[in-house]
């Protein structure tokens, strides 16, 4: 059933062909959002309601965390929002789930076997020399990535 004025949201894949130097930062990268998302659902389980409680919220505590832990610095902001924004959203869904009349449990940790993905909006990505079969993903602070743009 379709409900008006509700968007679905789409990614595109492609394959990636980073360096190994590439390859390497990426890994980091995502390690870096794994233990970002793990750190939200530490607050939200440990810290007070008033400073956690929705991902808007909790945005305005980051620039705590790069004070307490440089490490976070080290990635783009926005796609650091989205990390936290995406714990709010599993939430959610086990919230929906719970009304739905199912056992759930709660969010556990993710390991790094199960966190190997992070997202970029709005800003810190630019896809560049998209004329032919293959193209350029320019990542803030991971660099080029050379890719294949046709998905044939």
């Amino acid at each position: 059933m379709y409900n008006k004025g509700t968007a679905m949201e789409h990614s595109h894949r492609y394959p990636a062909y980073p360096t190994q130097e590439i390859a390497a930062e990426l890994e980091h990268h995502i390690n870096i959002h794994r233990q970002a998302y793990n750190y939200t659902r530490y607050e939200y389980e440990n810290v007070d309601a008033d400073d956690t409680g929705s991902a808007y919220k909790h945005h305005s505590r980051l620039p705590g965390w790069k004070d307490e832990f440089p490490v976070f610095s080290e990635v783009n902001s926005k796609a650091l929002q989205r990390t936290v924004t995406r714990f709010y959203q599993n939430l959610n869904g086990l919230f929906e789930q719970k009304q739905n009349g199912r056992k759930v449990g709660k969010l556990k940790r993710k390991s790094p076997r199960e966190f190997q993905s992070m997202t970029f909006s709005q800003s810190g990505f630019e896809l560049t020399n998209t004329s032919g079969r293959h193209a350029t993903l320019w990542l803030s602070k991971i660099g080029d990535i050379p890719i294949r743009y046709h998905r044939a």
